[in-house]
């Protein structure tokens, strides 16, 4: 990728970025006079031209947005809601606009549905299902999933996590395995390229849906084309001596900036794929004997618009795709390698040890450090920044550093109450600000049952979450990370968590602790911590993200794929009960 076309390429982004301000700003979302927004990643011209073209939001794998999350105190009413009940687990949403229509496609669990927005409610305009391949699985009509949603919703507010075991195993849908069946016959992430195909990866298949007509956001699908990978890639030993997981799958996915679609490995494989074709181009191996990857990955313009940083449970790599499509791993071609501490295996929801996140890049503007950053495996964590392109001239490494390719690490510390804090979530993070959450929970009680959809929906109702989220800033003169605040008092479940950039905070979904079963979305302010924004949402599991990220459109509306099926939640029809009275302010940065 020359250097003309990166030109392009940046143009496109800041344009893509000034018009979401615009809109904002016609809106009435935010004020003229707001401040400008940081810069973001490049726009790549083989995806989306979309605030949202991935799991993730971006290539940058951000989990941020230039829109704006409105402040103050709500409760949710029925008409503030929208749900289009689901068939099982249902995780990627992306979108795009087609001729001044905005256009949502949902992977609903084993399906992609088309969907717009007809007098201000969600309408699906085409849908394209995927075969079902699990034993005993049945259907559920909408109507099902509702009545679904409200048994459990009676099993969580009597605390009765036997009788909801025995529910959910009762379901003919899979309900207690809905996660894990994701993996296996499902989509945990996707994205939608320039003509809005949409790709996905489950098992060991990949699938490409097109529009019939991509000019038409009221067009049909054609019908799904698949890749099924050969057994030789993968490595089911590996997945069950390092995870819970008792067969290698695929799990992330992404499209580099010079047009091939990535695919890794639980296993430890990247392989690159043809866009057009499917076919296989070439496979990377990871060296270490127990590596493993256990997360997606963020691309990036440089090394020609080659560049892959994944992260495997013992070394951060870029990777770089030439143009052929061929994998390198030397230094001559651009890509590097580094340690971090990997600490030990952790119990759920940690699936192995190391990081449990997907890769974050920071830093696009012209005088920014360029990172990328994850939290370690390390006992209480370390938030980790790397430098993604070339080291600066006369660096040194800095003490307690694995390699001078770490720009720098900060121990992500909740307070003396929590001994262990560990992520499964990928860092938010928009400008100089990093986000990230706890998913340990300090009560070692037992589980009945160890799937996800169950823990997830027994965590916070019936029994004490997690606590501890922290937002940290990089000091670009320093270079270094500085604690901005903790706040050991919010919950964050299970799902990812988002920045509003000119709502200027990080929003995520949870509860307060002490105030188990009630549930809420929170929004605190980037600077000071204070909780700025909250959205009630009570002991209804539909409201429960389930591993999805938390995502809003243009109008600051949540948007994302939930437990039982795809959720908007719209403020300006809910209850406001004020300016939000509980407001807590973070405790400042040790």
């Amino acid at each position: 990728m020359n250097k003309t076309h990166r030109k392009v390429l940046r143009h496109r982004a800041v344009g893509l970025r000034a018009s979401c301000l615009a809109a904002l700003v016609a809106l009435g979302i935010i004020a003229a006079h707001a401040a400008p927004l940081p810069a973001g990643p490049d726009q790549n011209p083989y995806l989306a031209r979309s605030y949202n073209n991935q799991t993730h939001w971006n290539d940058a794998a951000t989990d941020s947005t230039p829109f704006a999350m409105p402040r103050g105190a709500f409760e949710v009413t029925p008409g503030s809601v929208d749900l289009i009940p689901n068939e099982s687990g249902s995780l990627p949403l992306v979108a795009d606009r087609v001729r001044g229509t905005d256009v949502y496609w949902w992977w609903s669990g084993f399906g992609l549905r088309k969907i717009v927005s007809e007098d201000d409610k969600l309408v699906e305009v085409a849908r394209v299902d995927l075969p079902v391949k699990l034993p005993d699985f049945r259907p559920v009509t909408p109507a099902e999933r509702r009545g679904q949603a409200k048994a459990v919703q009676g099993y969580l507010d009597a605390r009765d996590e036997q009788g909801l075991l025995n529910y959910m195993k009762s379901q003919p849908n899979r309900m207690l395995t809905s996660g894990e069946d994701q993996l296996a016959n499902g989509a945990v992430y996707s994205l939608l390229t320039s003509d809005d195909r949409f790709f996905g990866c489950s098992g060991r298949q990949i699938f490409r849906i097109d529009q019939e007509n991509p000019k038409d956001p009221r067009s049909a699908m054609k019908a799904p084309r698949t890749l099924v990978l050969p057994d030789n890639l993968f490595d089911n030993a590996r997945a069950r001596r390092g995870t819970r997981i008792p067969v290698d799958v695929l799990l992330g996915m992404g499209m580099t900036y010079n047009g091939y679609l990535v695919l890794n490995t639980l296993g430890g494989k990247v392989i690159t794929v043809n866009r057009d074709t499917l076919e296989v181009m070439d496979v990377y191996s990871v060296a270490g004997s127990d590596e493993l990857f256990l997360n997606s990955f963020a691309t990036g313009p440089e090394a020609g618009g080659g560049a892959v940083y994944v992260a495997s449970n013992t070394t951060m790599y870029r990777l770089v795709v030439d143009k052929a499509g061929k994998l390198h791993s030397d230094a001559a071609s651009g890509a590097w390698q580094s340690p971090y501490e990997r600490g030990v295996r952790m119990p759920a929801p940690k699936l192995a040890d190391g990081t449990g996140s997907t890769p974050t890049l920071m830093g696009f503007g012209a005088k920014q450090d360029k990172l990328v950053v994850i939290t370690d495996g390390a006992s209480k964590m370390n938030l980790v920044a790397f430098w993604r392109d070339g080291i600066p001239a006369g660096w040194k490494q800095k003490p307690g550093a694995m390699s001078p390719r770490i720009a720098d690490q900060i121990q992500v510390d909740m307070g003396p109450g929590l001994k262990v804090v560990q992520s499964e979530q990928s860092v938010a993070a928009f400008g100089d600000y990093a986000f990230v959450v706890n998913n340990m929970a300090n009560d070692d009680t037992p589980q009945l049952h160890g799937t996800h959809q169950y823990v997830s929906m027994l965590t916070g109702a019936t029994r004490p979450g997690p606590t501890g989220v922290a937002t940290f800033k990089w000091d670009q003169k320093a270079h270094g990370w500085k604690a901005q605040w903790v706040r050991p008092d919010v919950s964050s479940i299970s799902v990812v968590p988002m920045i509003s950039g000119a709502g200027h905070m990080a929003v995520t979904d949870g509860y307060f602790a002490g105030k188990w079963n009630d549930r809420y979305y929170i929004g605190m302010d980037l600077d000071t911590g204070k909780t700025v924004m909250t959205i009630r949402t009570g002991s209804d599991p539909i409201f429960n993200g389930m591993y999805a990220p938390v995502k809003i459109d243009p109008k600051g509306r949540l948007f994302y794929g939930a437990a039982f099926g795809l959720v908007r939640l719209d403020t300006t029809k809910m209850k406001q009960v004020g300016p939000v009275t509980s407001a807590v302010q973070g405790t400042a940065g040790r």
